[in-house]
């Protein structure tokens, strides 16, 4: 078998635009997290090359590590002048620095020389290591626990494997209020953590932090209660609801009962449905709290009539087709999630929303407001293969021709043994069905050691998704080949010098994974049957069951 490496590979892939197009302009989380990134890069940049500032009596960290610590401060007195606040805000932050890292004495005084001078005059003082923390009144929380929480802040900065961390008295105080956070998440409603209390050794660098608490009364949920039109009956309901009850009473998770009940009754139509759920801890028994659970379901909708804005090329048709089926069926937020991921993994989009609008009583209408992608791509790539030799290819392609959204694609490769050229035409929705159709047209040229051949051929598949996870395929395949040199002799070595390969195929992909992008560890099972009967021309039977597993 052949082996192929790849030492230099090179992509670049350009979208854009042949006519002009109106789109809305807005700036994407990604695209400003780049530009805050550059920002940020450019800003420690000019901090480390900024002469305006001098540090003196600096020891436990470098020049280089400060000026980046303060690199916002630097460039602002660098943009906008050098003035007594700007000083003492960088003094001050810079002893903020110092803190974070145990320096908890650090005296910080600023000189200003000049206009276009400032120096730093730094005494560091002793780095404090936090040595114990005792919690006083733990009584049903374990101190390993508590002791994660409070170190958190700190722990944050440094990795998990240090033994010792440095005692940061502004991380404490936040420690406490993740402490006091944490009590109230398991049902402690009524607990108090009081400020830390700081002893410093006087023969070490080590302090100890006494933190006392005041846990109270654990809450639980005690009687639920049903009022209004259940539908579906109290047990039905609670039983969406039974892994809160089971928890400790908190208001997040009373807060969090109308949402789950309110999901469950719109998956069966019931779009307006209003959900109120009330707790009564002043009402506990024995740390037991009722909560009563008010429901107007309203009427089941169905699904009316769709409209759509923001098209440019893209035909209207492309986006209603996809949901003319859902007329008049039962509305299913799930349904339109479905439909909404299936028009996203065209690439047609960058925006899509649908929202569903009550109209004429009972109907639902979808209005749908999207903004296309840049439908024209351009790419190519060079690189090195041990047997092919150097290569390079350039492929381009429109993903919405004649704006009916279907993808065409062209691609050409050259190397030093071989020229190939392909087209692949691909239809998402064939004859506006859950079909999907894939045409593939290609020719090439390969030198191989003793014979040189032509190839030329295509590929016809058409899948669909029986279920979420399982989805099956009919290929057909034609090749002609024809060999157009050889060095092989006698000639009856090499076989006949021209020949045709048609095949029908079958394939069943079951994908058991989450999802095959985020988390793509699971179970894949691909299964293959190849057939070339005799009234295609040749007789060829190739079974090949390919089962994977990833862990």
């Amino acid at each position: 078998m052949r082996r192929g490496v790849i030492f230099c590979l090179g992509s670049v892939a350009l979208a854009f635009e042949v006519a002009a197009q109106s789109a809305v302009d807005v700036a994407r989380p990604e695209e400003r997290q780049e530009a805050r990134q550059a920002v940020v890069k450019e800003q420690e940049k000019r901090a480390k090359r900024a002469s305006i500032i001098e540090f003196r009596g600096e020891q436990a960290f470098k020049e280089k590590e400060l000026r980046t610590a303060l690199k916002e401060e630097i460039t602002t007195i660098e943009d906008f002048g050098l003035s007594s606040a700007r000083a003492d805000d960088l003094a001050f932050f810079l002893e903020v620095f110092y803190r974070k890292h145990g320096y908890a004495k650090v005296n910080v005084h600023y000189v200003i020389e000049s206009a276009d001078r400032l120096r730093l005059d730094i005494t560091e003082g002793p780095q404090f290591m936090l040595r114990t923390v005792i919690f006083d009144g733990n009584v049903h929380e374990p101190t390993d626990k508590l002791f994660e929480y409070i170190v958190g802040p700190t722990r944050e900065r440094y990795s998990k494997l240090e033994k010792k961390l440095p005692f940061v008295a502004t991380d404490m105080e936040e420690g406490t209020r993740l402490v006091q956070r944490f009590y109230v998440a398991e049902g402690f409603l009524n607990a108090a953590v009081d400020p830390p209390r700081y002893k410093f050794q006087g023969q070490s660098n080590d302090v100890d932090v006494v933190v006392p608490i005041h846990e109270g009364q654990q809450y639980l949920f005690g009687s639920i209660s049903f009022t209004g039109q259940t539908v579906y009956g109290a047990d039905a309901l609670r039983g969406q609801i039974v892994d809160l009850l089971q928890r400790p009473y908190t208001d997040a998770r009373v807060d969090d009962i109308p949402r789950r009940l309110q999901a469950y009754f719109k998956a069966r139509g019931y779009y307006d449905v209003k959900v109120d759920a009330i707790g009564a801890p002043e009402d506990a028994v024995n740390g037991r709290v009722p909560v009563e659970i008010t429901i107007s379901p309203g009427p089941v909708y169905h699904f009316d009539g769709v409209t759509v804005s923001g098209l440019t090329r893209l035909h209207r048709s492309f986006v209603t087709k996809r949901f003319t089926k859902l007329r008049g069926k039962t509305y299913s937020p799930d349904v339109l999630d479905e439909r909404f991921r299936t028009l996203m993994k065209t690439g047609q989009f960058n925006l899509l929303q649908i929202k569903p609008v009550p109209v004429d009583g009972n109907l639902l209408r979808l209005d749908i407001s999207a903004e296309e992608a840049k439908s024209k791509e351009f790419g190519f790539w060079v690189g090195y293969d041990t047997y092919e030799g150097a290569l390079a290819g350039v492929q381009v392609g429109d993903r919405d021709l004649f704006g009916y959204g279907r993808p065409v694609t062209a691609t050409i490769e050259i190397s030093q043994r071989s020229y190939r050229g392909e087209i692949l035409y691909e239809d998402p929705f064939f004859f506006d069905t859950d079909f999907v159709f894939r045409a593939r047209a290609y020719a090439l040229t390969f030198d191989y050691d003793g014979y040189s051949k032509f190839e030329l051929g295509g590929r016809f598949e058409l899948s669909h998704k029986i279920t979420k996870n399982d989805e099956a395929a009919v290929i057909l395949a034609i090749r002609h080949v024809k060999i157009t040199d050889s060095e092989i002799k006698p000639d009856f070595l090499l076989g006949p010098s021209q020949y045709q390969v048609d095949t029908i195929g079958l394939t069943n992909t079951l994908d058991l994974r989450e999802s095959p992008y985020v988390t793509p560890r699971g179970f894949l099972i691909n299964n293959t049957l190849d057939l070339a009967p005799s009234a295609l021309g040749v007789t060829i039977f190739h079974l090949d069951p390919n089962r994977s597993r990833r862990v």
